[in-house]
């Protein structure tokens, strides 16, 4: 300041701004930190020269360059935020012009303040003759959103309705949207949802398409399917177009009362807004629904067949019957529906779908098979509408857990497994690798086999790919074990369970009681925690390594054995206990 001084004694005042501009130029290209403290003193002196719009430019610019980056330092974001409500402070001292705010500086400074920092500043923010655009305000609502503070939000959105702002932005929208989706209380969240509701359409905020899901989807998960339905049908009055997303959300609470019929309303009310046929995602929804109602009412075969042609009734409707057929899947004419114009092609999720609906719903594993070995044959083509399916784990799940059931068709799963580790040379797609689910899935069918060396070497397996097992995992571990009334693998099983930090459930409990001799399970649990590991182990067999799929031995087993390839992993899993 002494330097500005002894240059800018003097001088006249249209002199002394050029001097500044001067100054202030310098220290921005060469020295952001003098900028900072010059432009600190420029905003803490009304006598110093400067014009508005370049105390602006600057400010933007030093926040622009201090705040680049993911990660800038405390005292850089502390100084930012400072500076800010400094400037915004000036504009009460400076009673001949207002000043304005970028859009940009307070998205920043927002982003980069802690809680209690973004409560100060919007404290000052509304005390000054600063001139805040809408969408500014809208960081500050969806800041206090996050922070819990949904009486803070809607203040802003007050003023943000007061100010004359035009509501119907989208940006204030989705800030709505955002505010209607948060929970701060689990047990009132409805009703305090609805109040906000009612408050956003006293301020005259009309809901668009993103405001109406949010709305539909609280009333959904509320289980107030009344009141869904209610706004579903006053989006059409007041000509609200719906998206796929408020289909979709209409569709869950469909999927939660089994409600066919409703499904069907859904469908036809989507052809007539236009949303179909031409959309797959849509599609994708409706035979989801369809797949998931008939999951929790899968009682009997009949019924069971009758799922599956509801099911793919609807896809037929819309879609091109050709890749089914091009998986052997048969389609009678007398199954297809009425067009609903011109089909189009499958997305691989609607195939998945479809695939999965037939493998859990026809029961006939002969048939499985053939599905699987000719969806393989497709994969390994590049089809451009099946292989995609294969870079997820549904379908391989699917098939695991069907083909596993049967022993005709058990042998298949440490192929499938197989396929999934060592993927076909010949595809392009990044085919999805075994989840803990997949693990969980061969070992249950391996236990029901009788394969408890298989079962057993599943831990072993997932651990080498970095896949720590789960309860479900552990739980249908000890499941297996205690079907083979093996008290003493069962408590070593939970030891192994507990060390990893899971606690029992009552699937464990129920995996305890299947152990039919009380006294040998307590004698085993006597046996562990006197002797830890030295006890008596029934730790599981192995074989060794066979280098060939095709060489599995299915006899011998052998107790001392070194895993040390994927191939010699999976010929474990295909031989027999």
């Amino acid at each position: 300041m002494l330097s500005w001084e002894r240059v800018a004694i003097g001088l006249p005042l249209p002199k002394r701004r050029l001097v500044w501009q001067e100054v202030m130029l310098w220290a921005l290209q060469h020295q952001i930190g003098k900028a900072i403290i010059f432009l600190d003193a420029t905003l803490s002196d009304s006598t110093m020269p400067a014009l508005r719009h370049a105390v602006e430019d600057s400010l933007k610019h030093i926040v622009s360059v201090s705040l680049q980056g993911p990660t800038p330092d405390l005292e850089t974001k502390n100084n930012m935020h400072r500076l800010l409500c400094v400037f915004a402070e000036a504009s009460m001292l400076r009673n001949d012009c207002t000043y304005s705010i970028s859009q940009k500086i307070v998205y920043m400074v927002v982003r980069h303040s802690d809680n209690h920092q973004v409560r100060v500043l919007y404290d000052v923010l509304l005390n000054t003759r600063l001139d805040i655009h809408p969408h500014s305000l809208t960081h500050f609502m969806n800041r206090f959103t996050r922070m819990g503070r949904p009486d803070l939000a809607m203040h802003v959105l007050r003023r943000i309705a007061v100010s004359g702002a035009d509501v119907s932005y989208e940006t204030v929208q989705y800030s709505c949207m955002a505010l209607l989706r948060t929970r701060w209380n689990e047990i009132e969240w409805y009703k305090i949802q609805s109040y906000l509701v009612t408050e956003m359409l006293e301020l005259g905020i009309r809901p668009g398409i993103h405001m109406l899901n949010a709305m539909i989807l609280n009333a959904v998960e509320a289980g107030d399917y009344q009141t869904a339905q209610a706004m579903f049908e006053t989006a059409r009055i007041h000509r609200i177009r719906r998206n796929t997303i408020t289909y979709s959300i209409l569709l869950k609470g469909a999927v939660h009362n089994s409600d066919d019929a409703l499904i069907e309303r859904i469908m036809h009310m989507a052809e007539e807004d236009g949303a179909l046929p031409k959309n797959n995602e849509l599609v994708f929804s409706l035979v989801l629904a369809l797949l998931q109602i008939a999951r929790e009412n899968d009682t009997n075969i009949l019924t069971s067949a009758t799922r599956y042609r509801a099911i793919l009734r609807v896809y037929t409707r819309y879609c091109d019957i050709t890749p089914l057929q091009q998986l052997g899947i048969h389609v009678d004419m007398d199954e297809k529906s009425e067009k609903a114009g011109i089909v189009s092609s499958p997305s691989p999720k609607v195939l998945s779908i479809m695939m999965a609906a037939y493998i859990r719903f026809i029961g006939n594993s002969d048939l499985v098979r053939l599905l699987y070995n000719r969806y393989q044959e497709l994969v390994a083509q590049n089809h451009d509408l099946i292989a995609p399916t294969a870079a997820t784990v549904h379908l391989a799940n699917a098939f695991l857990f069907s083909l596993g059931r049967h022993s005709a068709t058990f042998k298949l799963c440490p192929i499938i497994l197989r396929n999934m580790l060592e993927p076909p040379a010949t595809t392009t797609v990044k085919v999805a690798q075994p989840t803990v689910r997949t693990w969980s899935i061969a070992a249950r069918a391996y236990f029901f086999h009788g394969k408890r060396t298989a079962g057993e070497k599943i831990i072993e397996m997932m651990r080498e790919r970095g896949i720590p097992p789960n309860l479900v995992t552990w739980n249908t571990i000890l499941s297996g074990l205690a079907s083979l009334q093996d008290a003493f693998g069962v408590v070593k099983a939970m030891k192994g369970m507990e060390a990893a930090g899971f606690e029992s459930d009552s699937e464990t409990l129920k995996a305890l009681a299947r152990i039919r001799d009380r006294n040998q399970l307590l004698d085993a649990l006597r046996k562990v925690a006197a002797n830890g590991d030295n006890g008596r182990s029934q730790a599981a067999p192995s074989c060794q390594p066979i280098q060939s799929f095709h060489e599995v031995s299915s006899h011998k087993r052998n107790e001392d054995i070194q895993y040390q390839t994927t191939a010699a992993n999976i010929e474990l899993l295909a031989a027999p206990n």
